[in-house]
């Protein structure tokens, strides 16, 4: 049902009395955005549990000789691991590499006649979900999960406005350096103050990327962040290059793999309960989609994104919630073919409150105004889902402005007293 032109869902309940609150079209099945996380992570929690860590190894075939040349390759072995080389949580790219070639140099490896392979086989190839819009997946926080991420999938381009409105604005560099990627820049300057009005447009597998729109003059240097379309490879490569920096050759020609590797170095993830922590804080949509890989592999044998959505809809069907008219395609949120209800979200809330990982959950939920609460915003589409003391409450709005819904939702929940 439209209402002021927009279409809302909302649903808040005292968990104490269980006394109604709010209910306002509660099971009309609408488009949470980043509310979707909650069905994730709690999911996530359950079933991963809190404690649980990805790994990465590094490997080798062939053999070592008594001259320090490895007749074989070297490969990295992705284990889902939506941290590694992340500044947010974990070592920079630039240690995490280090701390790679230090293990290679530890086995008296100076000279690899192979390649370096990132191994991103453990889960599906597939990055980014189908239903993803084309505008998104270019950009950071579009990028896809791999068994293989590196540095979140997702690099910054550092740009050079020109002196006045119009005039080409240049790149000046990447970070990380992924040199395969090709840049087609179309970026021009804006007006001081205009902001980040530039868009990076590519896809999975595919190093030529274009870069469109505008950046603001006024300033020294501009920074927008794009997607690695390759984590592997993107991975590998850095990892060859600060081998070969270090003074170990690397033939960059791939030897015949050999069935049997050797491991000698474990890289292990920060446990569940921090990758939820970042994953609600932050809205971290990566960390949300290796999150439902993993529930997929682990519950379902299979690395994927609609083996990690069975096992989610599983478990929460298995908690008692009624899912009519639900519909769960990601993990983030971030596609609209995303459904479901005010009156499901509050009900996953209320269960959450009796689980026994009920804390690292409402740690992970950001604190404003007196509301531990997960936001959503796309598009016409704004959310929020979560906690006001012992009122659990969710509301979804549709076909709105920013200003409009934020107003609205701040209205329902300024009002809401138990």
């Amino acid at each position: 049902m439209a209402l002021d032109n927009f279409i809302i869902s909302a649903y808040a309940i005292d968990t104490l009395t269980n006394e109604v609150l709010l209910d306002c079209h509660s099971e009309i099945r609408l488009v949470p955005s980043s509310c979707m996380k909650i069905v994730t992570t709690g999911a996530a929690l359950a079933l991963l549990g809190p404690e649980m860590r990805f790994q990465t190894d590094l490997e080798y075939d062939g053999m070592i000789d008594d001259k320090g040349t490895l007749h074989g390759n070297l490969y990295v072995r992705g284990g889902g691991d939506p941290c590694l080389g992340s500044d947010r949580v974990a070592l920079s790219w630039e240690k995490q590499v280090d701390t790679w070639v230090n293990a290679v140099s530890e086995m008296g490896i100076k000279k690899i006649e192979g390649n370096i392979i990132g191994d991103a086989s453990k889960w599906e190839k597939a990055l980014a979900v189908p239903s993803w819009s084309f505008e998104d997946i270019g950009n950071y926080y579009g990028a896809g999960a791999s068994a293989l991420s590196f540095h979140e999938n997702s690099y910054t381009l550092v740009f050079k406005p020109g002196r006045k409105v119009n005039e080409e604005a240049h790149i000046l560099r990447v970070d990380p350096p992924i040199s395969r990627i090709i840049h087609l820049n179309e970026v021009k300057t804006g007006p001081i103050g205009s902001g980040d009005q530039a868009c990076i447009y590519g896809l999975e597998y595919a190093f030529t990327q274009f870069v469109r729109g505008t950046i603001p003059a006024g300033v020294d240097e501009f920074i927008i962040r794009g997607a690695i379309p390759d984590p592997a490879v993107g991975c590998s490569d850095l990892l060859s290059n600060a081998l070969e920096n270090k003074g170990i050759y690397v033939g960059r020609k791939e030897t015949q793999k050999q069935p049997k590797r050797v491991a000698f170095h474990t890289t292990q993830s920060p446990p569940v309960k921090d990758i939820v922590y970042w994953t609600n804080q932050k809205s971290v949509n990566l960390y949300a989609e290796h999150l439902l890989k993993k529930l997929g592999e682990v519950v379902n044998h299979e690395g994927s994104t609609a083996a990690g959505v069975k096992a989610v809809t599983d478990f929460w069907r298995t908690q008692g919630i009624n899912l009519e008219g639900f519909n769960m395609v990601d993990g983030s949120g971030l596609s609209r073919k995303n459904l479901i209800s005010a009156k499901q979200l509050v009900s996953m809330l209320i269960k959450m409150k009796d689980s026994p990982h009920f804390s690292f959950f409402l740690k992970s939920l950001p604190e404003k105004n007196n509301r531990k609460a997960k936001s959503g915003s796309m598009s016409l589409i704004k959310s929020s889902a979560g906690y006001i003391d012992h009122i659990a409450f969710a509301v979804i709005i549709n076909n709105a402005s920013f200003k409009q819904a934020k107003k609205k939702i701040d209205t329902m929940l300024t009002e809401l007293k138990p």
